[in-house]
């Protein structure tokens, strides 16, 4: 081949690759009083050049949407909805297909159709160039994959780098320990960046480094604060990553990836989501089996504890509007925004949450902790626990057919590791400062221990969780589920912090008094915590009795 050609057929290559349309670009034209409407073809492109070539069949049932209407391919994989002046078109990824990936690794499934470009508005950092006329043809490639029920997905909340250093610690943390992931893609929560919209190239190189491909969620700090409305808030988002929502397909597992951050201007936000997105979202869903798992995920979430006086900021505003459109449906929800992780259960309520959630919900804690903040440990990433005393981490989720099971993975330390242990004294009414002065060292004198607790900070604990507490050989105690309790452990590594940042309270401490008759020397307590999905960890905290002078 010549060095011409090759860098021709790279050249389109390229271009297929940002556009994911074939080399057909005539405009389409529109006759007089008919409906404004466009076509094109999902293919199954079996030399993987991202071109249709003659002989690649189109793939039949592939739902295609416009960022409202959703319809299927027929037969011989062709489709037709009704044509916007800007919209963004995209496929939901079959089950038994993939789609391409760029140089980042990020899903290559949508075309982007602004033929002026993002508003002369948006200067501060590059939105979307002008694309022209929309194409006589909007074609998708796929590739033929063997469908697995069984497969992993790894979930990252809130990477939330501001600076090159962060991307540093994003690098020799959590990516690190994802090189060559076993799971068959992750997902990126929002708040990927935090409002430094010029760092995505170098912080796409580093996430790209896990091998898999990676979907991304749009967060408060992903957008442009220059956009003169609302819908225009994601522009350099959608340059990078295409629409702010959208869905794709693993065994029996249905994903939506939402937009909940509502922008209204001046660097204000509200979780919501907008009524177009809605009518996509009941769309989408309506082609989904009954038998699916239906996996939503957002960066504000429905609800949260750790926000629970701050919902009309900090949680979904037509959040019931989502509910009755799952109504009945195997659903969860993720979310990240709040840099804690919670286990929320259907039915659970709490004060200022006007009514009980009614759908299962994870919180799935940040990679950032709390946004890179605290001492340093012996790999020079900052310890930065999070509100909920939870160091920084991500999830693993194992999908079975239509079921799931989690576990939170804490950066740099094993899988195994699950949980705080720690002392707190009731005579300091579980208040920071009780904590800190009447405990120091893990050492209790005598008289303390009638007014002593055992703490454990189970990270991806539920309400669900079964906790006990042994205290050397003696009988296992049943442990108490606490929610207004500090975590005394956490809590010492935050004292440099602001106090928002300090762990207060908690979805998933447990207390168990100490037994008043323990004799003064050495002795250990062994928590053990099964969750939900039957997972079983230990951990064993040391401590002393000291005689009372």
């Amino acid at each position: 081949m010549s060095r011409e050609l090759w860098f021709s057929r790279l050249a389109v290559a390229v271009v297929a690759a940002t556009l994911l349309v074939t080399a057909v670009v005539a405009p389409q034209t529109v006759m007089a009083g008919e409906p404004a409407q466009f076509s094109g073809v999902v293919f199954e492109d079996t030399n993987r050049n991202l071109t249709r070539d003659a002989g690649e069949p189109g793939v039949a049932g592939v739902r295609v949407s416009n960022g409202k209407e959703v319809v299927q391919t027929d037969a011989e994989g062709k489709y037709t909805l009704p044509r916007y002046d800007e919209m963004i078109v995209f496929v939901t990824k079959p089950a038994d297909y993939a789609v391409p990936v760029n140089e980042y690794n990020v899903p290559q499934f949508f075309y982007v159709h602004r033929p002026k470009g993002s508003p002369d508005a948006i200067k501060e950092y590059a939105g979307i160039a002008p694309t022209g006329e929309l194409p006589a043809s909007v074609d998708f490639p796929l590739f033929k994959a063997e469908a697995t029920n069984n497969f992993k997905a790894i979930v990252m909340g809130d990477t939330q780098v501001t600076d090159h250093i962060e991307i540093g610690y994003l690098r020799d943390g959590a990516i690190a320990e994802l090189l060559n992931t076993d799971a068959a893609f992750a997902l990126a929560m929002g708040d990927n960046v935090n409002d430094v919209l010029s760092l995505y190239d170098r912080y796409l190189a580093v996430m790209s480094q896990t091998g898999v491909p990676t979907y991304y969620v749009p967060g408060n700090h992903d957008g442009n604060f220059d956009a003169p409305e609302e819908k225009y808030f994601f522009e350099t988002f959608s340059r990078y990553f295409g629409p702010s929502y959208y869905s794709f397909d693993y065994g029996q597992v249905h994903f939506v990836v939402l937009d909940t951050v509502f922008y209204e201007g001046n660097k204000n936000y509200h979780g919501e989501i907008d009524e177009r997105q809605m009518e996509w979202l009941k769309n989408d869903l309506s082609f989904v089996p009954q038998d699916s798992l239906i996996v939503l995920s957002m960066h504000i979430p429905l609800l949260s504890w750790i926000d629970r006086d701050k919902v009309a900021k900090h949680g979904v505003a037509n959040r019931d509007a989502v509910y009755q459109l799952v109504q009945g449906r195997n659903v969860i929800a993720l979310a990240g925004h709040t840099h804690t992780v919670e286990n929320l259960l259907p039915g659970e309520e709490a004060e200022g949450w006007g009514a009980p959630i009614q759908i299962h919900q994870i919180l799935v804690g940040a990679v950032c902790g709390s946004w890179w903040t605290g001492d340093r440990d012996e790999r020079g990433l900052p310890l930065s626990y999070q509100r909920d005393g939870a160091p920084p981490g991500y999830m693993i989720f194992e999908f079975n057919g239509n079921k799931f099971a989690t576990q939170y993975k804490a950066i740099g330390k094993p899988l195994a590791q699950q949980m705080n242990i720690s002392f707190t004294s009731r005579r300091g009414q579980y208040l920071p400062t009780g904590v800190l002065s009447d405990l120091p060292a893990n050492i209790i004198t005598t008289a303390e221990l009638d007014s002593t607790d055992i703490v454990a900070n189970i990270w991806n604990g539920s309400a669900e969780s079964k906790v006990e507490c042994q205290i050397d050989d003696r009988a296992p105690v049943a442990a108490t589920k606490n929610n207004f309790i500090a975590d005394p452990y956490a809590l010492r590594l935050q004292l440099e912090l602001e106090d928002w940042l300090h762990t207060t309270s908690s979805t998933h401490i447990w207390t168990c008094p100490l037994p008043t008759d323990l004799e003064t020397g050495v002795h250990h307590v062994t928590v053990t915590t099964t969750d939900r999905y039957g997972h079983t960890y230990q951990g064993v905290k040391m401590f002393e009795v000291w005689a009372t002078h």
